[in-house]
């Protein structure tokens, strides 16, 4: 599995993603002016796709990792 545990800071809402539905799950439940930004925005979708393959599922570890750190919510 190529999706590596994501450690994240409690004001996040999540401590630990550590595979592609923990991400899709963790995506629906964050508050609306989150999800209209557009790294959570591009996140998302690269969510959605992250069970085409190995290398989406890589791509869309990446950018959610990037779209916590623009947030400053990772550990």
């Amino acid at each position: 599995m190529p999706f590596d545990p994501l450690r994240l800071k409690p004001t996040s809402g999540a401590s630990r993603i550590k595979s592609a539905d923990d991400a899709y799950s963790f995506m629906m439940h964050l508050n609306l002016t989150y999800q209209n930004r557009p790294h959570w925005q591009i996140a998302r979708q690269a969510i959605n796709l992250a069970s085409a393959s190995d290398a989406s599922e890589v791509h869309a570890w990446r950018i959610l990792r990037d779209a916590a750190k623009a947030e400053g919510w990772l550990e």
